[in-house]
């Protein structure tokens, strides 16, 4: 198996676990008008987040949009907070982890995310400091699984598409960089660093 020089990272539930229902739970509590499965249903049904991580809507014009989808009130910091609530703690031993992969392969991330959420999680500079560059949706302009995303991953570090692996816990994203000739892998997030493991593993000298 020829060997890849590259090993490209999701951060949601590959790295970083996250639950989106926390984030519906508080958008109810914010409306009269909507359950938090409601919330979670349009949400999902009318890709109400996919311009704001796609970079083409501001943060302001993203709070007002969901705000009047679901009727919500409350204040910008309160909202911020909300839609943060998702995001769980880093496993201890993340740093570690990609340290391990680093001593083998260059090391990219790239996820879907906000600059929110963004704000947030880059505080861990132990970790994404680690990386040769970060990958992400909002400053792109475009979102997984448009092929675009994995055309720019390659253009801006040099690579070519059998040069890379790629680990990411959404079925469509990691089917849309197979077509794109990335050797992409599906992670469970309850075994996500087992799964990498042992992936790598056929890549040893």
């Amino acid at each position: 198996m020829s060997r890849p020089v590259a090993v490209v990272f999701d951060l949601g539930n590959v790295l970083l676990p996250i639950n989106l229902d926390l984030t519906y739970a508080a958008f109810a509590s914010y409306t009269h008008y909507y359950a938090a499965e409601e919330i979670k249903y349009r949400t999902e049904q009318e890709s109400l987040w996919l311009a704001y991580e796609s970079g083409l809507v501001s943060c302001a014009q993203f709070r007002e949009s969901i705000c009047s989808r679901f009727q919500m009130e409350c204040t910008d910091a309160e909202f911020d907070q909300a839609f943060s609530a998702l995001l769980l703690d880093f496993p201890t031993d993340v740093v570690s982890f990609i340290e391990e992969v680093k001593s083998k392969f260059p090391v990219y991330l790239l996820s879907n995310t906000s600059k929110i959420h963004s704000q947030l999680f880059l505080q861990n500079d132990n970790l994404f400091n680690q990386f040769e560059s970060l990958h992400l949706s909002y400053e792109m302009g475009v979102s997984k699984p448009d092929k675009q995303i994995y055309q720019q991953v390659m253009d801006t570090n040099t690579l070519q598409a059998h040069q890379i692996i790629f680990f990411d816990d959404n079925s469509s994203n990691v089917q849309s960089a197979k077509e794109f000739g990335w050797d992409a892998v599906l992670i469970d997030p309850t075994q996500s660093f087992l799964q990498i493991r042992n992936h790598l593993s056929h890549y040893a000298n």
